[in-house]
């Protein structure tokens, strides 16, 4: 890429300082893929004109930093999550009892029990593209399969992003960093492997399994013991099968039902908290590692 536009995206970078780094990373990959691609369609329709020439003239369509940059923080305030992070402001026992009517309570939830899948996936696909790119570097092969491998992991990490925004409500990045074109075969994979975000990008992958085990074991577990006592009644009373049968069956007294019941909701409102808490913590992680801006 030439000065011109390095020297332009290095501008519209300063204009965005304090905007959410997940908006300076689209930002910055709208302008990047914009201007390569108007750069080639200019040179191809005016093959006399210099690259210096072509640029400036594609710079000037686009606009100045500021007001590109003022652009972006704008739509930033009609582009937040459709499921907000945010903490509520009720208090006391409304607080508590509000949450069955969170719906960010129950998409973290969600996440906790997908987390298990997902992060099978990653750490699958993470530690085979390792194994194999460490095992092809001696052939000539290698280093391409490796280059494929870690734009492969870029693309999980954004798949990510858009289940971390739409289930935990935290914004994430709603374009793929850009890959530049024209920087020749070696340039791409220098490019690859020199960009902070691809590490991060494959550490965060790696990190999602033993996560997404302990995030699926706690919360199956909480949610099981919650339905287990809440339909305690219903299994001992109507269908005669006791809920209580380690390490012996043992069958509730009909006067401690109700406590059982009450203590089921309880644990299962408790259980959406502790989603939700723990929620935010993930996003806080997804977006320290996966976002680049």
């Amino acid at each position: 890429m030439i000065r011109l536009i390095e020297d332009y995206l290095n501008a519209f970078r300063e204009e965005l300082k304090g905007s959410d780094r997940a908006t300076i990373q689209d930002a910055l990959s709208d302008a990047e893929d914009h201007l390569s691609t108007a750069l080639d369609i200019e040179l191809s329709e005016h093959p006399e004109e210099t690259k210096e020439e072509a640029a400036k003239n594609i710079i000037c369509m686009y606009g100045e930093p500021e007001e590109v940059a003022e652009h972006y923080r704008n739509v930033e305030k009609y582009t937040t999550p459709l499921i907000s992070s945010k903490k509520r402001t009720r208090h006391g026992s409304s607080a508590f009892f509000g949450i069955i009517a969170d719906p960010s309570a129950w998409a973290a939830l969600l996440y906790m029990i997908l987390s298990l899948a997902t992060g099978i996936i990653y750490f699958t696909w993470t530690v085979t593209g390792i194994s194999l790119s460490a095992g092809m570097l001696i052939l000539i092969i290698g280093v391409p399969l490796a280059w494929l491998f870690f734009l492969s992991f870029r693309g999980l990490a954004f798949v990510e992003g858009r289940i971390v925004e739409a289930l935990l409500g935290v914004r994430m990045p709603r374009r793929a960093v850009f890959i530049r074109k024209g920087k020749g075969w070696w340039g791409s994979v220098k490019g690859i492997f020199s960009t902070g975000s691809t590490w991060s990008s494959f550490i965060y992958l790696i990190l999602m399994l033993p996560l997404g085990v302990l995030y699926f074991s706690v919360f199956i577990t909480l949610v099981a013991v919650s339905f287990a006592l809440i339909t305690d009644p219903v299994f001992e009373l109507i269908l005669k099968i006791p809920v209580f049968d380690f390490p012996e069956v043992w069958w509730t007294p009909v006067w401690l039902m109700p406590f059982v019941v009450i203590a089921g909701v309880v644990l299962f409102l408790s259980t959406l908290h502790l989603a939700k808490m723990t929620g935010r913590f993930q996003g806080k992680l997804a977006r320290t590692m996966l976002v680049s801006g």
